[in-house]
């Protein structure tokens, strides 16, 4: 090793040992300070053994020591301690008690404890039970005083009439202020409220430069409402190679519908040239998430042999997952299976049984197949 490196890994090591040390000497030095009743010490203390940064985490104490400096007034200690409540950290999970303190903090101003009053309402718990039109009212307080969180819950409850009268309007209104903080979520929901006319004039050009915004930074949802718009050419010019590219970023991402969409486009051939062997491996890792019709194609695929073995076991699994979710198609293909045996122990009537659930359903195809079983 040259001399230069040495020295470097030398310095490394002693500037390493002297932020121990520091750190070390900042903890014992908090501690003192927090014991002597030095409120802002009990405070960063507490927030140290939280977070487990320069001490081993210790929710127990940090939640002790909150409770300290809660007790004497401090409006971040209220904060916490009531997080802490909330969630079971180092104490006994308790949503009355959380409340009471996230009351007192939002009595001193607090916009995140407004919020955490409204979750705390919207979701209840054990012991706690919900309460739509207070938690909107929480919301609305931390909302208007410029909260983003705050503003999106605010815009869901309008949405989705927890509390307050249905109104997509009020819900886009909340939702953009949102989203001009920069909320992911608002942002999303935005595009979503564009593309369907809910609350505005419907408008895909919109939509998707909100999505196109998310999808770029990384979100797999709006990957692929990205790929599918370009797929369809709403909103923008069709481009088949960008659908592909947009869709299979959020299918890597694991995003089930976007593997389920890749894998149907390389089934039929549609945007990208046909593949039943890239089909088929969408197919399986959209239908390992319990995407029905994943699962019902995936099963298809292993039925015919098409881009993977052909397996009637396989086969038969797949489809009586996807028939349990109460996908027609699915339940028809678990019919024929049991009817004729493939892949398990032929049974016909369970296999009228499925076909008729399908064909009650409306699905064409089992009807045709109810006159053959006959």
């Amino acid at each position: 090793m040259k001399k230069k490196n040495i020295i470097t890994l030398l310095f490394l090591l002693m500037l390493t040992s002297i932020v121990k040390a520091q750190s070390g000497t900042d903890i014992t030095k908090l501690r003192k300070e927090a014991n002597d009743g030095i409120v802002k010490s009990q405070v960063e203390l507490a927030n140290r053994l939280l977070a487990g940064k320069g001490v081993a985490a210790d929710f127990k104490e940090a939640a002790h020591w909150y409770m300290q400096a809660a007790n004497k007034g401090n409006l971040e200690a209220q904060f916490n301690l009531a997080f802490c409540l909330e969630k079971g950290y180092g104490v006994p999970k308790d949503i009355n008690e959380a409340v009471k303190w996230y009351e007192k903090a939002a009595a001193k101003g607090s916009l995140q404890a407004m919020n955490s009053l409204g979750h705390c309402y919207d979701v209840g718990g054990e012991g706690f039970d919900k309460n739509y039109a207070k938690a909107a009212d929480w919301y609305a307080k931390a909302a208007k005083l410029g909260y983003a969180p705050a503003q999106f819950n605010l815009g869901s409850c309008y949405y989705q009439m927890k509390g307050v009268d249905l109104n997509y309007a009020e819900a886009v209104k909340w939702w953009t202020k949102a989203a001009e903080q920069g909320n992911s979520a608002a942002l999303y929901n935005l595009g979503y409220c564009y593309m369907n006319g809910e609350g505005v004039d419907r408008a895909p050009e919109r939509a998707f430069m909100y999505f196109l915004r998310l999808a770029d930074a990384g979100d797999a949802r709006s990957q692929f409402e990205i790929g599918r718009m370009y797929a369809s050419g709403d909103g923008i010019g069709e481009n088949a190679e960008r659908a592909i590219e947009y869709l299979t970023k959020s299918a890597e991402q694991g995003y089930a519908p976007a593997q389920m969409s890749l894998g149907r486009h390389y089934d039929k051939g549609t945007l990208v040239e046909q593949n039943y062997e890239e089909a088929a491996k969408w197919y399986l890792k959209a239908a390992e998430q319990d995407n029905a019709e994943a699962q019902y194609n995936i099963g298809n695929m292993y039925f015919h042999g098409m881009g993977i073995d052909q397996n009637y076991e396989e086969a038969f699994k797949w489809m009586e997952k996807a028939a349990q979710q109460s996908y027609a198609p699915a339940q028809t293909g678990l019919g024929i299976c049991y009817y004729y045996g493939y892949g398990v122990k032929r049974n016909k009537e369970l296999g009228r049984l499925w076909v008729n659930k399908a064909a009650v359903m409306g699905d064409d195809y089992a009807k045709i197949t109810l006159e053959k079983m006959k």
